[in-house]
């Protein structure tokens, strides 16, 4: 049994881990909120894998930090005395089109919808996620709890990390950025990359991240733009970094180039049409994924953040560039509306001239930017790992 610092707490709580058995799990959303947990709860629970969860018995409060309705449930029946589902979005069953389940997935939705009735409360990550919860499950409100994730706490740490803050300056590389008002007296570099100034994508490459809008827009902003995550890791050309020198565009893998042809999934048309889109442009570099220390430099060093989501559960992203006063250019949708607090800039979407003008906006108005840029900081504050806790710990 697990000792508590905490006398409420009488039950033992038990937390599912996925990512111990799918390594790839760990460097997508859950691998995040499975961070969070574990660094804010590693004395109040205990987590467990596929075969330490079989022997759990009826004296305990099972969490399970990521109900996904297209994975086989992982229990049809109680297997505690209380149950807490984490859903962080329905966007799969929200636009099934896009999100074609097929027939296993399909018999998955339909037994997770069964298994859900074995919670006793579900957790979510936004009050629209919430809504979603509501309409497309027919959960009632009382039911549901919003509890706001917060960031890890090397992030948290990292802002006044002298290392971190150190840009290298290469005065003798005075480059011109793409707008003539200003000029770049520095250059950050990362790992052989050399930028005068970029946007910054952090994330997956699912229909709902609208990755083909956020192209157009790029080329007709005509700037750089670095992608960061798993999925781009086969262009990023990892045993062969891509390249920027001072005149001259990323210098592609040939493996890379032919990637392309691989994606034949229906989940990754859009990721498909996406890379025929930016393929041999030098506006795109694709960084792959990142540990965190090295995701705080790129956040610290971009020019704004970018996302510009058709949907999202929560926006991570927004938080994590807030946290180091990194401005935000995001789509015009009701969460991220709800999350940001309206301290970014918002763009349309479906409009990725719109989406370019925004992109503009900030790169020609330093004041602009340093406002949007302090108001993000302030409201990430709202996030804290205290709240977090208090709220997460309030509900078991």
């Amino acid at each position: 049994m697990l000792l508590y610092n905490n006398e409420d707490m009488k039950s033992k709580v038990i937390v599912y881990d996925p990512t111990s058995s799918d390594k790839l799990s760990k460097v997508r959303g859950i691998g995040r909120y499975l961070q969070i947990l574990k660094e804010n709860f590693s004395n109040e629970f205990e987590f467990v894998n596929n075969e330490t969860m079989k022997q759990l018995n009826n004296d305990c409060v099972f969490v399970n930090p990521f109900y996904n309705f297209l994975q086989r449930p992982l229990t049809l029946k109680r297997i505690a005395s209380k149950q807490i589902a984490v859903i962080h979005d329905l966007i799969p069953l929200k636009y099934p089109s896009h999100f074609p389940a097929g027939i296993k997935g399909s018999i998955y939705i339909l037994l997770n919808k069964f298994a859900l009735k074995n919670y006793d409360l579900i957790i979510t990550d936004s009050e629209a996620s919430k809504k979603d919860i509501i309409k497309i499950l027919g959960i009632k409100e009382n039911k549901i709890k919003v509890i706001y994730p917060c960031l890890p706490k090397e992030f948290t740490k990292s802002q006044n990390s002298k290392e971190v803050l150190s840009f290298p300056r290469r005065r003798e590389s005075r480059l011109k950025s793409p707008y003539k008002n200003e000029i770049t007296d520095w250059i950050p570099s990362y790992e052989g990359m050399t930028l005068p100034n970029f946007c910054l994508y952090v994330g997956d490459a699912t229909w709902n991240k609208n990755l083909v809008n956020l192209a157009k827009a790029i080329k007709i902003a005509n700037v750089n733009c670095v992608f960061v995550g798993k999925v781009f890791e086969p262009f990023s050309g990892k045993a062969q970094i891509p390249v920027l020198s001072n005149r001259q565009g990323p210098l592609w893998g040939v493996a890379a180039k032919n990637t392309v042809s691989s994606f034949s999934h229906s989940w990754q048309s859009e990721l498909k049409d996406f890379f025929e889109l930016t393929k041999d442009d030098k506006c795109f570099i694709f960084a792959g994924f990142v540990p965190d220390s090295e995701l705080i430099k790129f956040y610290q060093q971009a020019t704004l953040n970018i996302l510009p989501s058709r949907d999202e559960g929560f926006g991570f992203s927004f938080l994590e560039a807030a946290q180091f006063s990194c401005p935000s250019v995001l789509s015009d949708i009701p969460v991220l509306r709800e999350i940001s607090a309206k301290n970014v800039l918002f763009a349309n979407p479906n409009n990725p001239q719109n989406i370019a003008d925004k992109i503009r906006k900030i790169y020609t108005d330093e004041n602009l930017r340093n406002k949007i840029g302090a108001d993000a900081k302030k409201r990430s504050e709202y996030f804290s790992a205290e709240k977090f806790k208090k709220e997460f710990l309030s509900v078991i």
